[in-house]
């Protein structure tokens, strides 16, 4: 159970990044290219990375319960039932954070430009 609490959010942004956002269009030169369009601030992206942290953070308690670093009933029952749904409420937690984050810098880039990077 413990990886769900990982894997949900990460597949939650993966997803919401390829379906949501970019609407399954991918420049494949630029994935490999060191200065390409996905490589951010430094080679990576910071919105991923606080939507992960976000989208992990509920599922903490229950975790820390489940394994015996808490002594049982010392988290709020509702809180450790959330860790039984890890997968899903990482999953969509993180991928609609990362919507919400990224979505303006989709704004931004006028259709004209991608379509020029694409020649």
């Amino acid at each position: 159970m413990g990886y769900s609490a990982l894997l949900g959010p990460i597949g939650g942004i993966m997803i919401a990044d390829y379906y949501l956002l970019r609407h399954q269009q991918l420049d494949v030169p630029d994935l490999y290219r060191q200065q390409g369009r996905y490589t951010y601030q430094k080679g990576v992206n910071y919105q991923a990375m606080l939507a992960l942290a976000l989208g992990i953070l509920p599922n903490i308690p229950g975790f820390l319960q489940a394994v015996g670093a808490l002594p049982a009933g010392t988290v709020w029952p509702w809180l450790a039932g959330i860790y039984y749904y890890a997968w899903f409420v990482g999953f969509l937690l993180a991928g609609g954070l990362y919507v919400l984050l990224m979505r303006p810098q989709f704004r931004s880039a006028p259709a004209s430009s991608v379509a020029a990077e694409l020649v």
